[in-house]
């Protein structure tokens, strides 16, 4: 059968750190088999196991995704949002005044 791990490579990792198959299992109301199969890429998880999952162990479904490289803190995940949002020359003033800070902080 075709892996699909790839669609998800944080999926195992995400469960890992917060509970077992069985305890994610009996959470959502679902086999731990199929979670096993998910994570081993026999089955394509459905997106409202990545949702629940998410839900449960508090990450976002673009982490599990890979759409994000690590689980950040709420607060810098808003810093990034808020740094996405800016125009390109928004963006290079920010990063200007972050090194500001950076190099005050230092001295």
């Amino acid at each position: 059968m075709e892996n699909n791990l790839y669609l998800y490579p944080n999926i195992a990792k995400v469960r890992k750190k917060c509970m077992t198959q069985a305890e994610l299992a009996k959470l959502i109301g679902i086999s731990q088999q199929e979670i096993s199969r998910y994570e081993k890429g026999e089955t394509k998880a459905p997106i409202n196991y990545i949702i629940d999952l998410a839900n449960c162990c508090k990450t976002s479904v673009d982490y599990i995704l890979g759409r994000e490289e690590m689980d950040l803190p709420e607060d810098e995940k808003q810093i990034i949002s808020l740094y996405r949002d800016l125009s390109p020359e928004n963006k290079a003033r920010a990063e200007e005044r972050l090194k500001a800070l950076l190099d005050m902080q230092n001295n």
